[in-house]
């Protein structure tokens, strides 16, 4: 019974040992030292400053550099990291073959800044280190060349785990979309800023010498025209992007229906068809004076405002023979003066008299 009872005991103990992968790097590590830790991953430049707001889309060649804090008291050495780096959900390359030497020593109580490798990143991807795994060793003059990568060596002296990802801060990318309606002069702007650290902040400069700090703003227009769109944006680390866009605020088409040749004795009716679905009201000039219909003169001696003068009537008994230009001009208001004007269009009209009857005899 007492064989049996060590033997048991012996057989328990081997059963609740952790298991070890005989081979490095595929040891199952058990990371609960944290002496140094992976602080910080960001992209930057051969110096390590941050790089700039690229487009969204935009490749740029960069390095992907990593702070290490050493917590412990005393310094540690060769320092290898294992992990698969994604870009933009992709498996990009992978340091499992044998490891990342990411430092030979790192001082005690110390944060170290230091490139893991180049790549090529484009705008708006995410950046990710999966199954990251840092390990290191206690031994004074180890360094990466001469570490001991054994599994039994470095299987509790780490940090991470199979399980343990972190995300690169990448440059924040401001972007915007437009919403703007056939003829109309409210626009409606899309905040689609991505990366960097939220919340952003917002300046918006709509190129009219209006400016909003609303995140999906929208403005009015006065005038017809092209303008120069900026939206500038910064998030809660002090880092700014911005972007610009051109916006053209057209007017609408239209076209005028009616008789382009006419008799003096004659009355015709034209109407202004817009290509859009305009509200506004409708002003004929004819040779470059504004004339008036029945409703038009109806409406100028006070009668119930309309916003559907969208034909008119012109008796040609009281114009000369000839060319005429007859022009219908589409605003948002009742003068044309000063309104918005959304579409204008124009027909020539050839005027002539009426043409006399000729009796012939026939011998």
């Amino acid at each position: 019974m007492i064989r049996i009872g060590v033997f048991a005991l012996i057989l328990l103990a081997l059963t609740m040992q952790p298991a070890i992968s005989a081979d490095w790097p595929d040891c199952k590590f058990q990371c609960q030292a944290n002496d140094v830790i992976v602080q910080r991953l960001w992209l930057g430049d051969d110096s390590g400053e941050e790089i700039s707001s690229p487009a969204v889309g935009e490749e740029r060649a960069c390095l992907l550099w990593a702070t290490f804090r050493n917590n412990a008291n005393t310094p540690r050495y060769a320092a290898i990291l294992l992990a698969d780096l994604y870009l933009g959900g992709t498996l990009s390359q992978s340091f499992y073959d044998d490891g990342l030497c990411a430092l030979d020593e790192i001082e005690a109580k110390s944060t170290v800044d230091h490139p893991l490798c180049n790549i090529v990143w484009t705008g708006g991807d995410d950046v990710l280190l999966k199954r990251l795994v840092l390990s290191w060793e206690t031994a004074k003059g180890t360094g990466c060349s001469n570490a001991n990568r054994k599994c039994s060596n470095r299987n509790t002296k780490c940090y991470g785990g199979q399980e343990a990802e972190m995300r690169a801060e990448v440059p924040i990318i401001a972007s915007f979309e437009i919403d703007a309606q056939d003829c109309s002069s409210l626009v409606s702007f899309h905040d689609r800023t991505t990366d960097g650290s939220g919340p952003y902040t917002y300046s918006w400069d709509f190129g009219d010498g209006a400016f909003s700090t609303r995140k999906d703003p929208d403005h009015t227009y006065g005038h017809l025209g092209d303008y120069l769109v900026r939206l500038q944006v910064r998030d809660s680390t002090g880092r700014m992007a911005s972007v610009s866009q051109m916006l053209a605020i057209n007017a609408c088409t239209c076209a005028i229906i009616g008789q382009d040749h006419a008799c003096l004795s004659k009355t015709e009716t034209y109407r202004v068809r817009p290509a859009n679905s305009i509200n506004g009201a409708v002003h004929w000039y004819l040779d470059g004076r504004e004339i008036y219909g029945q409703r038009e003169q109806e409406l100028r001696d006070g009668a119930e405002e309309s916003l559907e003068n969208d034909s008119i009537d012109i008796a040609w008994q009281t114009y000369e023979e000839g060319t005429h230009d007859l022009t219908a001009y589409i605003s948002d208001a009742s003068s044309v003066s000063d309104s918005k004007l959304w579409a204008a269009c124009n027909m020539t009209i050839n005027v002539t008299p009426e043409p006399l009857a000729v009796i012939r005899w026939v011998a």
